[in-house]
């Protein structure tokens, strides 16, 4: 290895370290002037009317307990985990992205305020130059989205203060990386969220903020042509994520408004399609539908966040574009899953489960898939994705359509969907004496020759359910095999419900709170009950029960004999007069 060595005179050595002394003490105060003169403007403190924060977690956090996906972490009324270890890469995901924020301030009291403060001011001591994993793409627009929302009254506390000085700075940093850094920000909701928190720096900046605005507009705009599909879903299917944008675009909204800034028409008619569909997944009890990664979602979150947005968020009867019906008498609502699975890059939360249900009473949640939280753990994500997770018809104990496998391939795109569950087809008929709904898929088309058919009634008053699983080969197609092949209809009870089989296994008794009652009755069988599980709430799987009508099908049949056809019927139990 070479090294350059250089001569240099002791006393050029001492005539430099003079001269820089004398520079440094010349040109000290006049470079601390020019600091005091580069301080970063107060923001502008327009503050959110969507308050969607839940007093009980507030107090937990001002304590210093967060706890997240089921692993915790207790820093004390004055500590910060900035500094110490935390439990996990997904718990330290979730707590530099900042999202707890909602329910620190997003409720009443000002103690909520002041322990944001703290926190925020100690994340900038500790990560706010830089750091590789605090500032990766998706935890960096996160964070800036959730500082932004709530700067005021939480941030922008005393302007003047070099604590105030240093959050607009670290504001400004970030936001310089995310200009650089938002093409790598991962797709769907995340990206969505990165261009609202650009907009919302647009909207609290005092100067300058014109072009932060027009840029993040601009990248909303592609977004939401992108994600938000024309019936209001979003195109991941996923009830969960709809309602997340939702309130993405409500934040921003609210602030631009407080602004007196207009923002695009696009944004304002994504709102308007969004609430409508988020009430189309609500359930009886508020919450909604399970499907594709999505949870039940807390209702008090779901109603105030209907109640933001403007006009009437009345549910409709059918979702063309996101693919789903739903189908409503009285207060009982069933919800089909009638779509495809969405395009790449968006796939990567699809269940494979076309023709799937979900049944809602009056009494509560009936019948539910197996579902999915963020805080569940993540082993449970791959197999909750399949059709025996659902309420549908599994065919040889396959799901229609396929994942893709664990290899180079599934570690670079992720777990993408490698051949689609589909096509899905509906047709929907209401009369005076009911609901009627015609639907099938070809997933299992290609491999077993047979199409899957579902026909659904409900009648007007909502108390009698009936329904028809068959499989045939489709018309004009010739058999791709001609034996015999296990099938099995699963209905997956809700944790709430009690169940109960008859002596001679052809019926089965649901209890709904300990009062409400249905019965399953079926012409096949017998009906047996299997054990499952329900994650679409908290962080631990709830034991729950299925119940399971099994068969052998013929691959030539054409669906209309007793082997190929089932036929079962959800009525309520009418409670005897006295």
């Amino acid at each position: 290895m070479s090294r350059r060595i250089s001569f240099v005179s002791p006393y050029l050595t001492v005539l430099r370290q003079t001269c820089l002394r004398g520079w440094r003490g010349l040109m000290g105060p006049i470079f601390r002037m020019s600091l005091g003169r580069s301080r970063v403007k107060a923001f502008n403190n327009e503050m959110l009317k969507l308050k969607l924060g839940l007093p009980a977690i507030q107090t937990k956090y001002i304590g210093g307990q967060f706890d997240y996906a089921g692993q915790y972490l207790n820093v004390g009324l004055q500590g910060d985990p900035w500094t110490i270890a935390v439990p996990s890469t997904r718990f330290a995901s979730w707590l530099h992205g900042f999202s707890w924020l909602e329910d620190l301030v997003g409720s009443k009291g000002q103690a909520g305020h002041v322990r944001a403060r703290g926190l925020v001011d100690s994340w900038i001591m500790t990560y706010g130059q830089w750091n590789d994993f605090a500032w990766s793409p998706d935890i960096l627009s996160e964070r800036l989205f959730y500082w932004l929302a709530y700067w005021a009254p939480s941030l922008s506390v005393d302007n003047a203060s070099p604590l105030s000085d240093k959050r607009r700075s670290a504001v400004l940093r970030q936001l310089k990386a995310l200009r650089k850094l938002y093409g790598r920000v991962s797709h769907g909701i995340p990206k969505l969220r990165a261009a609202a928190a650009y907009a919302l720096a647009g909207a609290r900046l005092p100067d300058g903020g014109q072009v932060y605005l027009a840029r993040g507009l601009d990248w909303l705009d592609d977004e939401i042509e992108a994600q938000i599909l024309p019936d209001g879903g979003h195109i991941s299917r996923s009830p969960g994520q709809t309602a997340e944008a939702l309130k993405i675009l409500l934040m921003l909204d609210q602030i631009l408004s407080q602004r007196g800034v207009e923002g695009s028409r696009i944004l304002s008619r994504a709102i308007d399609r969004l609430a409508p569909a988020v009430a189309f997944f609500q359930h009886s009890d508020g919450g909604l539908a399970v499907f594709h990664g999505g949870g039940e979602r807390d209702t008090h979150f779901i109603k105030k966040l209907l109640a933001a947005a403007p006009g009437n968020a009345s549910p409709f009867s059918y979702c063309p574009h996101t693919g789903y019906q739903r189908l409503q008498q009285a207060e009982t609502i069933l919800l089909l899953d009638t779509g495809s699975a969405p395009a790449r890059p968006y796939d990567l939360d699809t269940h494979m489960a076309p023709l799937a249900m979900e049944i809602s009473t009056k009494a509560g949640r009936l019948i539910s898939s197996c579902g999915w939280s963020d805080e569940q753990p993540v082993a449970w994500r791959r197999p909750v994705r399949s059709a025996a997770a659902h309420n549908t018809l599994i065919l040889n104990e396959q799901s229609p359509g396929r994942l893709l496998a664990d290899g180079w391939k599934s570690r670079s795109l992720g777990e993408v969907v490698e051949r689609e569950a589909g096509p899905v087809k509906a047709v929907r008929k209401e009369q005076a004496a009911g609901i009627w709904l015609q639907a099938h898929h070809d997933g299992y088309r290609d491999e077993f020759g047979l199409q899957h058919n579902r026909r659904l009634y409900m009648s007007k008053e909502g108390d009698d359910i009936r329904g028809e699983d068959s499989l045939s080969i489709p018309l004009g197609a010739p058999p791709v095999r001609r034996d015999e092949i296990p099938f099995h209809i699963r209905f997956h009870v809700h944790p709430d419900v009690r169940v109960s089989l008859s002596q001679d296994q052809s019926s089965a008794i649901l209890i709904q709170g300990g009062k409400a009652g249905w019965r399953l009755r079926t012409d096949a069988g017998p009906l047996t009950i299997e054990d499952s599980v329900y994650l679409a709430r908290g962080h631990k799987p709830v034991k729950t029960k299925q119940i399971v009508i099994s068969g052998m099908a013929y691959a030539d049949s054409d669906g209309e004999s007793r082997t190929n056809r089932v036929r079962w019927s959800l009525r309520e139990l009418k409670s005897r007069q006295k």
